[in-house]
């Protein structure tokens, strides 16, 4: 009987203990003025309230270059990116080539970056291909939105003749207030506070990508337009590009976490929604975007769902 009633205190202290068992988790986002920080910190309260003994801490990044990294050596951890970029470090290509990013794995999408690129009415640049000669600053260094200016550059044919500054992004609007540059390029979903600040100031021109260089980085971006009045001074619609982001963890997860965690973000949507207008763009269909292959547990649950994964990302 005396042995009977220890298994029972013993049993019972074990449960306890699980049921107060805390996974703590780190995810690795934005800089906190930028809407994607409140994205992750929307995304991280409605999963622990979906996944009771998940904690996660949202962390500030330079960008989305810099979460990816991070990857290589960090365990419980989360981080946000650009599909594209997690392709070229799973084939350690680009800022990449070190290799070791293997481990990553898919969970869920977010909504994707749409490019802007102003600059000052006064400086005489009309496009892109006039940014020729001139001072820009392409993006926060390190992050998606100088990658994709990079690239657009090049297709429009001035790479290389333009002089880019390699600052962080907070110092684009004093360069172009002090004229050190013309003008700045940002990954936001849109309205992107830092334009809407600089334009309530100072007379801007929102700079479109045409048709004819859009079609040579197709495979590279989707199509999106800004609508007219999104901003101050923009009077017609801009057509420019999007690029998808999702997030991320890396195969070291548990699997019951990971699936916890797929199951806590879909369940918690009308949480999520609630941050962001740009969060109820978020379909399960983005799923197949995100190119690493999804975590077992995330995969479990979709699967579950009787979402159709592709075969790429099993």
């Amino acid at each position: 009987m005396k042995k009977k009633v220890l298994l029972a205190l013993l049993c019972a202290a074990l449960a306890a203990g699980t049921s107060v068992a805390q996974t703590n988790l780190a995810l690795k986002s934005a800089r906190e003025t930028s809407t994607y920080y409140a994205f992750a910190v929307g995304i991280a309260d409605a999963v622990m309230q979906g996944a009771p003994g998940v904690n996660i801490t949202v962390e500030t990044s330079a960008g989305s270059v810099e979460n990816v990294k991070m990857a290589r050596m960090r365990k419980d951890f989360m981080f946000t990116s650009p599909p594209n970029l997690v392709g070229s470090a799973l084939a350690a290509e680009g800022q990449f080539k070190e290799g070791g990013y293997d481990k990553i794995r898919s969970l869920w999408p977010i909504p994707g970056l749409v490019m802007h690129w102003v600059v000052r009415q006064d400086s005489g640049v009309q496009s892109l291909a006039d940014l020729a000669g001139k001072r820009f600053v392409p993006g926060g260094a390190g992050s998606a939105g100088e990658q994709i200016t990079r690239k657009v550059l090049g297709a429009v044919g001035v790479e290389g003749k333009v002089e880019l500054l390699t600052i962080d992004l907070s110092e684009g609007v004093p360069a172009v207030r002090n004229r050190r540059a013309v003008g700045f390029g940002t990954s936001s979903t849109p309205p992107a506070s830092m334009i809407q600040e600089i334009a309530a100031t100072i007379p801007m021109r929102f700079l479109e990508l045409s048709d004819a260089d859009y079609s040579k980085v197709k495979d590279l971006y989707t199509r999106a337009t800004l609508p007219a009045g999104m901003y101050p001074g923009m009077d017609k619609p801009v057509k420019t590009v999007s690029q998808p982001v999702a997030l991320y963890t890396t195969s070291d997860l548990p699997e019951e976490t990971a699936y916890r965690l797929t199951k806590a973000f879909w369940a918690g949507r009308a949480k999520w929604e609630a941050v962001h207008p740009a969060m109820k763009l978020i379909t399960m269909d983005d799923v197949n975007a995100m190119v690493a292959r999804l975590h077992p547990g995330a995969l479990r649950y979709y699967q579950e769902a009787g979402f159709a994964v592709a075969p790429g990302l099993r």
